[in-house]
């Protein structure tokens, strides 16, 4: 160390005067232990990094005590005290706050560690600043993509909006089975976009026909039949005039009968006529009709269990069952979610001529959301939050309580649909602890703020955490 002549000349009281003022002003912390790890000195800037109170740290005596009993994450200076030399790591404490230990032994004469110097300098905001680039890179990078992917959608007036690996492959056999025409059955959850995928069949066909689309839950029984296949005039009273039915609207194009489950089991032997055939004879008429129609039927039904019940006849289950396609609910397909969240929000975008931009974290909620309600929710929430939102900004007050407040708790290596289960109860507790409190730090900013949250105590938290070896 060089020093100044002025410095040389002051007396005992004022050099430790201004040792402990430059100690106590330091920026970063600055910890001084003996060979036994006992703290001899350590400032402020210690304490507000670390989160420690100065009778925490010296209620536990030495640092070996105080790493042992978990009142300390990680220490520097006792791996120093034990190698003779310096060492530097990382450390995050419970406070959420992390930063860069560098502990440099002092050795006497004889190589003999007489007291360590452990400088702690917080790196939490360069962290946070850092984590911050990259989550803007990488929502950028998605905003790209999606938005190349809905420019190129909307340019085209095609309505298929995805990324996933497994739609791909849905897409690319709908393309195939449109270039035939034998019945198509589409299954899938309610608001997967079974009607959209369809369409695309039908405008991938050779067919220049209507694509006509058809609920057979949403039409009263005694109403359906004259909608599908028409009436003569006099048929029933009020049929002043004859009128053409779907079916033969839909004459050299395709017909989609949405919900096929829900058809009246009488109405199920005439649409199977119709398959077979290919005629139809309209309500209270004599004469039959040629069509050429593409039929496409969908469900969210079990049709096999409908046939058990007596429900769904069979023959006309095999007859739509020649080609089929199942669309998978969102929560398989999540690659698609951020896809039609830039798709909808940009088709709002254009209607009302305001352009939003979602916060990140709202896009990683609805990125963790199963979407029960599958795209029909996704349009819904984000024409909500669309017209929630007070500025240029969707943020989180935009989003639904039941999106905010979902939380994915996984309990892997038990089987609860399996007739035995061999994992012992304590195990089992255990097991749901340790993915439980995992799951909450991961939600949380602190170790307080995350002990809050479970309502225990911090050390009762901080002592979980070792014994259940929590990362």
């Amino acid at each position: 160390m060089y020093t100044a002549p002025h410095f040389q000349n002051k007396d005992n009281n004022q050099l430790i005067a201004l040792f402990t003022s430059i100690f106590s002003t330091s920026y970063d912390g600055l910890f001084v232990c003996d060979k036994s790890g006992y703290p001899l000195l350590y400032n402020q800037a210690l304490l507000e990094i670390s989160g420690m109170s100065m009778e925490h740290l010296n209620s536990f005596g030495s640092v070996f005590n105080l790493l042992e009993n978990g009142g300390l994450p990680n220490s520097a200076s006792t791996v120093a005290i034990q190698t003779k030399k310096m060492h530097s790591s990382m450390v995050s404490y419970y406070n959420g706050k992390k930063a860069m230990l560098t502990a440099t032994p002092v050795l006497n004469d004889n190589k003999e560690v007489q007291f360590v110097v452990t400088s702690v300098r917080d790196v939490t905001e360069i962290n946070r600043l850092q984590k911050e680039l990259e989550e803007v890179q990488q929502i950028n990078t998605a905003y790209q993509i999606a938005l190349e992917q809905v420019k190129e959608q909307l340019d085209t007036q095609d309505q298929l909006i995805y990324r996933s690996r497994i739609m791909h492959q849905i897409v690319s056999l709908a393309s195939r089975f449109a270039k035939n025409d034998s019945p198509i059955l589409l299954l899938g959850e309610s608001g997967v976009g079974k009607d959209v995928i369809a369409q695309y069949i039908h405008k991938q066909s050779q067919r220049k026909g209507n694509f006509v689309k058809i609920n057979c839950g949403a039409i009263p029984e005694n109403l359906l039949e004259s909608e599908l296949f028409g009436y003569e005039k006099g048929a029933f009273t009020g049929a002043n005039q004859s009128k053409e039915g779907l079916f033969e609207t839909a004459h050299k194009g395709t017909i989609f009968l949405d919900e096929i489950g829900d058809l009246p089991y009488p109405l199920q032997v005439k649409l199977l006529n119709v398959l077979q055939d290919s005629k139809i004879r309209k309500v209270g008429g004599t004469k039959y009709y040629e069509v050429d129609m593409r039929i496409i039927a969908a469900t969210n039904c079990n049709l096999e269990s409908l046939i058990e019940q007596k429900k769904f006849r069979q023959d006309l289950y095999y007859r739509l069952n020649v080609l089929n396609l199942t669309i998978p609910p969102l929560k398989e397909r999540q690659e698609d979610i951020s896809a039609l969240l830039f798709y909808f929000f940009k088709k709002l975008e254009q209607k009302y001529g305001i352009e939003k931009k979602m916060d990140t974290i709202v896009l990683e909620k609805c990125l963790e959301y199963d979407w029960p309600g599958n795209i029909r929710e996704v349009k819904n929430i984000v024409e909500r939050m669309y017209h929630m939102s007070e500025d240029s900004r969707i943020t989180l007050k935009e989003l639904p309580t039941s999106i905010l407040n979902k939380t994915k708790i996984l309990i892997q290596n038990i089987d609860y649909n399996t007739s035995e289960i061999t994992v012992p109860l304590k195990d089992a507790m255990e097991n749901f602890e340790k993915k439980y409190i995992t799951q909450m730090l991961l939600q949380t900013a602190t170790m307080q703020e995350c002990a809050d949250k479970l309502q225990v105590n911090i050390s009762t938290l901080v002592r979980k955490k070792k014994n259940l070896k929590i990362i």
